[in-house]
């Protein structure tokens, strides 16, 4: 199927998927990694991907002209040299609190013209997303509170207001209806990890799930300060996660800073508890709050002892 028909089809999310006659073709082969272990060190390497960015001049946040949540710049300086940077929220030195309004919206991925038709829902992943700290308030140890903001108050610990009152704080997301996405074997495979139907993974190409993304954000209605979150359960997109930032020009010469976080969401008794759960929309988050329209450029720096993010020039805290 083109990624056209995709689009399209993933477009329609109060409908079900639509039929269509079976190819003349046999069914694609699942595919059965030799080494379980190697696959999930596979997927830990290549895990997350960074895509888009937007001009300085635009993400300045004294630019009246785009429209976006709130957000910051400063600087930091290493070896004589100016790294200027931008990020989510107040600057931490006014004390003063920020929230955010993300948007969550499931996508039930729905493999066919495979040996086996897989469908894989993301109800269990939402719920458990919702119940995390990710969204509610856990103890940590600069205080409790809810994980993205804990890690922007230990970063700045030194350089917020006395009163500690600077927070950058997630509402309660908004709940979209599930988006059926059809996926065949020209986009897609199908991944056996185990003897069980309940034991597969799905994968879905990076390009098409990107395009699927970019074409639902004309249909969903998110505004300008809010954080669109696509989650899949026990599927990928040959990455764990991404989080993406472009602009969106608007009749009247502003623009709108449209920025939106990828995550799977995998199960621990696929791949262990490195990758698993809430593991990858953490990492994505706290990029987003430090990245968030990813233009934010600083020496370059490699992953200690993992042949992956090899002289990266952006600021990826989740990588290290």
């Amino acid at each position: 199927m083109s990624i056209r028909k995709l689009w399209l089809l993933a477009a329609v999310s109060l409908l079900p998927v639509a039929a269509f006659s079976a190819p003349t073709l046999a069914p694609v082969t699942v595919i059965q990694p030799q080494n379980r272990a190697d696959f999930i060190r596979s997927l830990k390497i290549n895990g997350f991907r960074v895509k888009g960015g937007i001009a300085a001049a635009l993400t300045n946040p004294n630019n009246s002209n785009s429209k976006s949540f709130p957000h910051f710049s400063s600087f930091f300086n290493y070896q004589g040299t100016n790294y200027p940077y931008t990020m989510v929220g107040y600057p931490p030195a006014s004390g003063k609190p920020s929230k955010i309004r993300p948007v969550i919206i499931p996508l039930r991925m729905n493999f066919t013209f495979f040996e086996v038709d897989k469908s894989f829902d993301p109800a269990v992943a939402v719920d458990n997303i919702l119940k995390s700290p990710i969204f509610n308030a856990a103890s940590f140890p600069n205080g409790v509170g809810q994980f993205g903001d804990m890690l922007q108050r230990a970063t700045f610990w030194n350089k917020m207001d006395r009163g500690r009152g600077w927070h950058v704080v997630m509402d309660t997301p908004r709940v979209l209806p599930t988006v059926n996405v059809l996926v065949e074997p020209d986009i897609g495979e199908l991944i056996q990890l185990g003897q069980s139907q309940e034991e597969i993974l799905g994968n879905i190409r990076f390009g098409a799930m990107d395009s699927t993304i970019h074409t639902l954000l004309q249909f969903i209605g998110v505004q300008p300060d809010e954080l669109p979150i696509f989650v899949t359960q026990n599927v990928f997109a040959d990455a764990l996660g991404y989080h993406d930032a472009f602009a969106v020009g608007q009749s009247d010469g502003s623009a709108v800073l449209q920025t939106l976080i990828y995550t799977s969401w995998l199960d621990i008794n696929l791949v262990g508890p490195l990758l698993a759960d809430v593991s990858t929309l953490n990492h994505e988050m706290g990029e987003w709050l430090n990245d968030p329209y990813v233009n934010n450029m600083v020496p370059l720096w490699n992953f200690p002892n993992i042949p992956v993010c090899g002289d990266n020039p952006f600021l990826e805290v989740g990588d290290p």
